[in-house]
């Protein structure tokens, strides 16, 4: 029985909107910055995202985009949140408190 590797097996699962919303809620909450940026990154790989029409859609240069998805990225959260908001996700601010009971 041949087994999948894990990035493939991890953008499968990234294509659902749920799955999505609760890794990018986990690297943020327990992650750096720089995690949560490979975080967006592989749901934008997941989505199978063209750079050009996703950067269009945003609202930024397509270089814009690449250097902010980069390992040395370090995007504004403007641009950040322009992104969620095109791949239709968005930031929530919830209690730290009400989440651990």
């Amino acid at each position: 029985m041949k087994t999948k590797d894990y990035r493939t097996a991890l953008l499968e699962r990234l294509q659902d909107s749920e799955y999505a919303v609760g890794y990018l809620t986990e690297v943020l909450a327990n992650e750096s910055g720089e995690a949560f940026l490979i975080a967006l990154k592989d749901i934008v790989d997941a989505r199978q995202e063209n750079i050009t029409a996703l950067s269009e859609e945003a609202g930024v240069t397509r270089q814009t985009l690449y250097k902010a998805l980069s390992k040395d990225g370090n995007p504004t959260f403007s641009t950040i949140n322009q992104l969620l908001k095109t791949l239709g996700l968005q930031f929530s601010v919830t209690d730290r408190e009400s989440e651990l009971v």
